[in-house]
């Protein structure tokens, strides 16, 4: 089994702090939507608040640990796992942000409890394996979608620009060869 770690204070401060101060501007919209001050400023807070505090403690989409072996994949924060098996999943869809080190990770029917994950790689132990392995997955998974044809293509693509540097190199060097032949034989 191979285990990728969040950096724990890194977590804290990003996900853990966060989430708890949506908790209070949650509690505080609530409040204010009772007292009926600009209701429309406070649905907005309570909604992006509500969110955020959802993703983190009850679909844990922010994972502080992912667990792969060869039966399966596992999620986990707050003492709460989503565990699926290889061969249960049917989709596996990975979609690295511009970052390049931040990866939002979908498996099957993702939906509001389970099956969304953001992996942010850069701060996990071995992430960089990590993004390669998840990345890698989905080729697996599904080798006949888009990700994996493109991946073909650019393999297909280099293979391609390989040959025609290859047949250059060659007629370079037949090139010089003939030039050297006629070289020589000017000196005879």
């Amino acid at each position: 089994m191979r285990t990728y770690e969040y950096d724990s204070n890194v977590y804290f401060r990003k996900i853990t702090v966060t989430a708890c101060f949506c908790v209070f501007i949650f509690a505080y919209a609530v409040f204010q939507l009772v007292t009926g001050e600009n209701p429309l400023l406070w649905i907005g807070a309570l909604v992006v608040s509500g969110y955020f505090v959802w993703e983190t403690f009850i679909s844990i989409a922010n994972p502080s640990k992912v667990e792969v072996d060869e039966k399966g994949i596992t999620f986990s924060a707050y003492s709460k796992a989503h565990h699926y098996e290889w061969s249960e999943i049917r989709k596996f869809r990975c979609k690295p942000l511009a970052s390049g080190t931040k990866m939002f990770v979908r498996i099957n029917e993702a939906g509001i409890f389970r099956g969304r994950y953001w992996v942010n790689c850069y701060y996990y132990s071995e992430g960089e394996k990590l993004f390669k392995f998840l990345f890698d997955k989905e080729i697996e998974v599904d080798p006949q979608g888009l990700k994996a044809k493109a991946v073909q293509g650019s393999i297909e693509a280099k293979k391609l620009k390989k040959q025609k540097y290859d047949r250059k190199r060659q007629a370079n060097a037949q090139k010089q060869l003939a030039k050297q032949i006629r070289k020589n034989a000017v000196k005879r």
